[in-house]
């Protein structure tokens, strides 16, 4: 009786020493896999690194004389608090690109590429009308607007992407 006290005692002591052991070749195997906490952290990160991207482009257009005016001013100002809106804005769509990151991972420059999109369309659709400068902001501008905020805007999803793999490495 006394030889199955101890023998239980055995298994109850091995119990959690094998659970450790298989997390701890569970981290293993895992160590270069990424938490979706991580994914997004990094990902807000290069929102705001595309987000800058987006204010260079701003720039670079203006000192090539392509400037439309709108009711979004380009290029846009690089003094405080004009440049942490974008910069905010930035990372917020950032997170949005986090959540998506993991399952297109394989063609994430073609995602980042197109991922433009999702912040144009809500600037275009949302943001302008409700700010009184009505679809596409056409009421304050001309039709060239559209695309001009759009080629400005072409860097974040391009950069975003770039500024996520170097971070990530090979396996998200």
């Amino acid at each position: 009786m006394n030889t199955m006290n101890l023998s239980q005692e055995t298994k109850i002591n091995d119990g959690p020493t094998d659970k450790r052991r298989q997390e701890a070749s569970m981290e293993d195997k895992d160590s270069t896999a990424t938490t979706l906490s991580q994914r997004l952290a990094i990902s807000f990160a290069a929102g705001v690194v595309g987000a800058m991207a987006v204010v260079i482009a701003s720039y670079v257009l203006s000192w090539l004389g392509l400037v439309v005016k709108g009711p979004i001013p380009f290029p846009i100002a690089l003094k405080s608090p004009g440049i942490y809106q974008p910069l905010f804005w930035g990372g917020l769509w950032g997170l949005l690109f986090g959540l998506l990151m993991k399952p297109a991972w394989k063609r994430l420059y073609l995602v980042g590429f197109l991922y433009v999109l999702a912040p144009m369309l809500a600037t275009f659709l949302f943001f302008l009308p409700m700010g009184g400068a009505g679809l596409f902001g056409l009421k304050h501008a001309g039709p060239l607007f559209p695309f001009y905020v759009l080629l400005v805007n072409l860097p974040f999803g391009i950069v975003i992407a770039l500024v996520a793999r170097a971070l990530i490495g090979k396996h998200p």
